[in-house]
């Protein structure tokens, strides 16, 4: 799915991309996820998601932005922090947006049973990842 450019495992997340995370997720959710997630770096105009199709891993944008659209418009440009890609692994339907790397992106990418596994060891970002999921859905 993704044109890698670089992937490690286990992840290893750089000082400042984990302050900068520190806002959103708890030193105990970055260590699990760490613990879990795989480190991907995408050339500007990697595809992370395709609309339509089913989804097989969330994302986390660590360093760089991502275009989302629908059809042919662009809805948002995320960035530093935001999960995607979880609508489809808890819902288990089609992607409901495509994704695009706006420019060099780093993610942490998981796949079904290691996002599973992040949201059974974490229950703050389990509530915040359904809730996330759910505005998304509305």
């Amino acid at each position: 799915m993704f044109s890698l450019l670089h992937r490690n495992k286990p992840a290893f997340i750089q000082p400042r991309i984990a302050e900068a995370l520190l806002g959103t997720f708890s030193e105990y959710e970055l260590g699990v996820l760490s613990r879990l997630g795989t480190v991907i770096e995408l050339d500007e105009g990697a595809v992370l998601a395709t609309e339509g199709r089913i989804g097989q891993e969330a994302v986390i944008v660590l360093d760089g932005t991502a275009a989302v659209s629908r059809g042919d418009d662009v809805i948002a440009t995320v960035g530093v922090g935001t999960i995607l890609g979880e609508m489809a692994l808890l819902n288990g339907e089609p992607r409901s947006a495509s994704l695009v790397a706006t420019e060099p992106l780093t993610v942490i990418a998981m796949n079904r049973r290691e996002f599973n596994t992040l949201l059974e060891q974490c229950p703050r970002l389990d509530k915040m990842v359904r809730a996330l999921a759910e505005s998304r859905a509305a």
